[in-house]
């Protein structure tokens, strides 16, 4: 599944991953949402607020964030590797 045949650094992986936790939670629509990790190099593979995937080949992360369609608030969301996400294609 891996994009490049670079081995991504962990540290740097987890640092990233707290990033994009952090947008996630401090970003009351799903517009700001966008707005971040398109700021952070990820790149959109289904840009519908009721689910969204976001991926980052340079960190191998997935981003799947799914909003509420009546209150346009955060349902839920998981940030995953690549690593983590095998199996689930």
């Amino acid at each position: 599944m891996r994009k490049t045949g670079i081995l991504v650094d962990r540290e740097e992986q987890e640092a990233m991953r707290g990033r994009v936790r952090e947008i996630i939670t401090g970003g009351p629509t799903y517009g700001e949402i966008r707005d971040g990790l398109q700021s952070l190099g990820f790149q959109a593979k289904e840009d519908k607020p009721a689910l969204a995937i976001w991926e980052s080949s340079d960190y191998e992360l997935f981003v799947m964030v799914h909003i509420n369609p009546e209150s346009g608030r955060l349902r839920d969301y998981e940030v995953k590797t690549f690593e983590e996400m095998e199996g689930y294609e």
